[in-house]
């Protein structure tokens, strides 16, 4: 019976097969997907580069917010009638006021302890400092010869009359201190920026305290005290680690030495400043501006765009590639502008010798533009030693001036030391000799050149 079934294909059987109880297992194959296409690869890592890209669009566009809300408080009008232009892509001149004000005691008035004027190239990337001693004899709108440093206080008591109604006080002397530092050393000043010893020792604070190398022993006997009284105020030699309230102090002492030596603190203390944000990295600087604006609300005001897009861009760029021991120091001192006359306690400048000090402090700095003085003292006790080697720099074309013994004789390295701002010169001299560089003189050392070298054991051959 079962023959008929013999001959038919299998599957048929199958079909006709009946259910015998038996399990019977089935495998069902898994369809064959085929992988997925280049171009959908890359549609997929398009995605994502444009999540990450507007991610980060909004994460720039949130700091800039949040930066220009920290700043917005602190930028006031220019109130010069016409302040210089700054076209894009040049260097810009700002003029930072360092400003005495009590609160506690108004009859005191105010006044201008610091004049520095700072250069930005946003081309070459750079920045030079230049202080003006407060004691410096200018004409003076509607005065006439006078202190520079009494501007300040001049346009701060008559802003309105000077400017026009509406004009703050602080605007007024901040616009007159412009007015005059610019027809003096016959500079652009293109924007102001003033700070109150507060606001200093506060900004110092909120960047955890700024390192300072202290170049020679400072004894102060008199620094002068908020009440009017005085203190003794020291510092030893060295590298050291300064809070808000010690930088300033550091900053404003000037009786062991003279109110020129108190321009290169000033300026030291400033560098440091710069290299402790630049420590800390684009992120970590941005990071700090909340802290930094609350330390400036109320003691710094300035006519500078900070939270303008392209201003922010400029000095960023300058600030990424800046080396602070690069930053330029320059000042109007006996050793820089030696043909000076004093009146009293004015003092007066030679015009031409003026001139020359602010070049140099536009120029690109170099050892041929610094035209940096050196002298090289034997600090390892062999006798000839310093003579041989100021041979060999000025062989080299340096200009030296005779050497000497300095106050040790038992200098283990060579330093040399950057007296006046020849970051250029010191750099190369340092290369030379295999030498470290410091800022400001040896201590026992009463400087009369740019830069003094300090031979220790290791140049004895």
């Amino acid at each position: 019976m079962n023959e008929p079934y013999e001959n038919e294909p299998r599957d048929r059987r199958s079909r006709n097969r009946a259910y015998t109880g038996d399990t019977i297992v089935m495998r069902r194959h898994a369809p064959v997907t085929a992988p997925p296409s280049r171009r959908s690869i890359w549609r997929r890592i398009r995605r994502a580069l444009l999540a990450g890209v507007v991610l980060l669009a909004l994460l720039i566009a949130l700091a800039y917010w949040q930066f220009a809300a920290a700043v917005a408080p602190l930028i006031v009008a220019d109130s010069r009638p016409f302040p210089p232009l700054n076209p894009p892509g040049t260097g810009i001149n700002i003029l930072l006021i360092g400003v005495d004000e009590r609160p506690d005691h108004p009859e005191e008035g105010v006044r201008s302890d610091t004049l520095i004027v700072v250069h930005l190239d946003t081309i070459g990337r750079r920045v030079s400092l230049l202080s003006i001693p407060r004691d410096t004899r200018v004409e003076l709108r509607d005065i006439g010869p006078a202190k520079i440093n009494v501007a300040y206080g001049y346009g701060y008591a008559a802003a309105g009359k000077l400017y026009g109604e509406g004009v703050t006080p602080a605007q007024g002397g901040m616009a007159l201190t412009a007015e005059t530092v610019g027809q003096f050393l016959d500079l652009p000043i293109h924007y102001t920026a003033q700070i109150n010893f507060d606001g200093f020792a506060r900004v110092i604070d909120a960047l955890g305290g700024v390192t300072i190398d202290v170049p020679r022993r400072i004894v102060d006997d008199a620094y002068p005290t908020p009440d009017f009284g005085t203190v003794r105020v020291e510092f030893e030699p060295g590298p050291q680690r300064m809070d808000g309230a010690r930088a300033l102090i550091y900053a404003r002492t000037r009786h062991a030495d003279s109110d020129f030596g108190r321009a290169g603190r000033q300026q030291q203390v400033i560098r440091a400043v710069v290299d402790e944000l630049r420590a800390r990295g684009p992120l970590g600087a941005a990071l700090l501006v909340p802290a930094l604006g609350r330390a400036l609300d109320g003691a710094f005001t300035t006519t500078l765009p900070l939270s303008r897009l392209d201003m922010i861009l400029g000095i960023g760029w300058i600030a990424a590639g800046l080396d602070p021991a690069t930053i330029g120091q320059y000042r109007l001192a006996p050793d820089t502008a030696p043909n000076f006359r004093e009146i009293g306690s004015d003092i007066l400048w030679d015009p031409a010798e003026v001139r020359a000090v602010v070049r140099d402090f536009l120029a690109a700095p170099g050892v041929e533009t610094e035209q940096a003085r050196i002298q090289v003292l034997n600090g390892a006790g062999v006798a000839g030693l310093a003579r041989r080697v100021s041979g060999e720099l000025e062989a080299a074309g340096f200009t030296v001036v005779p050497a000497a013994d300095a106050p040790r004789s038992d200098m283990p390295d060579t330093i040399v030391y950057d007296v006046t701002g020849k970051p250029a010169t010191a750099r190369r001299l340092a290369t030379l000799l295999h030498a470290g560089i410091r800022r400001g003189a040896p201590d026992g050392v009463n400087p009369t050149v740019d830069i003094i070298v300090v031979l220790g054991r290791d140049q004895v051959k």
